[in-house]
């Protein structure tokens, strides 16, 4: 998979690292050529040095249809003009954009926008630390321990609660995406087919949960 990251801080370049070393084909965009050196010399990946939503620069970085891009710079407007650009003129359906201010979540949805908006993650993962006493996880934006993760439900999943999939320590489940509704489930939530779910996971979780995700190649 070719995946085209506009931005390299924390997020960014954490993220890039991953799916570089997962033998993804990745080229990251920063605007800042000591930002870009950050990656270091290990970074196995293509980096460019430009806007996140310039057309030439994306045209550079080879940016395909079937491709993923992905705008996690520190500007929300930047985020957004990037995944227009990438969606309008380059025809890439599967552009993400994070969002930082919360308030503007509504104007991303009404656009069709895909976006990740950190704050409300996080602060849901504070929350059940708060109010859930046996809620154990560990969040850290240091060494990577915890990182929040989705994916896509199978029919060996349909009918079985978030107790069921949870594991102590391991995955906890943050949100349920199911057609056009987004729920923050209880442990007795009932899940389905094609439900997508977002959680905060530790590495190597993937395999204990295998049968009930639905298989992605990309």
């Amino acid at each position: 998979m070719h995946v085209v990251i506009a931005g390299t801080g924390r997020v960014g370049s954490t993220l890039a690292g991953w799916l570089a070393d997962d033998g993804h084909d990745v080229t990251v965009i920063d605007s800042r050529q000591a930002a870009l050196e950050r990656l270091g010399k290990s970074f196995n990946g293509a980096t460019l040095l430009g806007l996140a939503y310039d057309v030439d620069i994306l045209r550079r970085a080879g940016l395909q249809p079937e491709d993923t891009f992905v705008a996690v710079t520190d500007s929300d407007n930047a985020n957004l003009m990037a995944v227009e650009v990438a969606k309008n003129v380059f025809g890439v359906e599967r552009a993400i954009a994070r969002l930082y201010d919360p308030a503007r979540e509504e104007s991303y949805r009404s656009l069709g926008i895909h976006h990740v908006t950190g704050t409300k993650l996080i602060a849901n993962v504070i929350f059940e630390q708060v109010v859930d006493q046996e809620f154990a996880y560990h969040v850290t934006f240091t060494d990577g321990d915890v990182e929040v993760v989705e994916f896509t439900l199978n029919d060996a999943a349909h009918g079985v609660t978030i107790d069921d999939i949870e594991i102590r320590n391991k995955l906890r489940v943050a949100a349920v995406r199911r057609g056009d509704h987004t729920f923050i489930p209880g442990r007795r939530f009932e899940l389905h087919t094609g439900d997508l779910v977002v959680a905060a996971a530790r590495e190597g979780v993937k395999r204990r949960i295998a049968h009930f995700l639905k298989d992605q190649d990309h």
